[in-house]
């Protein structure tokens, strides 16, 4: 589990550092996300469940978020991706591309429903068109480009 405070160290600093200069309008990369997806190779679906829930915590507290919004939902996210996962071919690159878009389209649309649900949310089609899914795409791409397009993608052999 070293690799975890490693990946959450190096998360949280590009987070607070490089993610708001690569920000497009309101859309920055999720890379507590895309640590989350990368960790969910290694772990079984509770262990991906409470990091999740950690690394949720830590968003939460880094965006001014409602404390536990990130969490539940990364918590959720975690155990629905190492079941999701078992089922995907692990050495294409287009399955990983439209399981990160869609992880980041449902980390959207269950964020947006438990603010909703509380009064804070948005309008749901502003928020769906001009946040939501423009982070996934985002998220997806650059954890296309970071993943397979490095070293990690040849490590293990993904092909398109």
């Amino acid at each position: 589990m070293i690799w975890l405070a490693g990946g959450l160290l190096a998360v949280v600093i590009l987070q607070t550092t490089i993610a708001p200069w690569v920000q497009l309008g309101q859309v920055r990369p999720d890379l507590f996300l895309l640590l989350l997806y990368l960790g969910s190779f290694r772990m079984n679906p509770m262990q991906a469940c409470l990091m999740g829930c950690l690394l949720g915590l830590y968003e939460d507290a880094l965006s001014g978020a409602p404390l536990g919004l990130n969490a539940f939902t990364l918590s959720l996210l975690g155990h629905v991706l190492v079941r999701v996962r078992e089922e995907v071919d692990q050495n294409r690159l287009l399955p990983h591309l439209v399981l990160l878009f869609l992880t980041g389209l449902s980390a959207g649309l269950m964020t947006w429903g438990v603010l909703a649900f509380f009064g804070m949310g948005r309008d749901f089609g502003e928020s769906l068109l001009w946040i939501i899914l423009p982070g996934a795409v985002y998220t997806a791409a650059i954890g296309g480009l970071l993943v397979f397009g490095t070293r990690l993608g040849r490590i293990v052999q993904v092909t398109l």
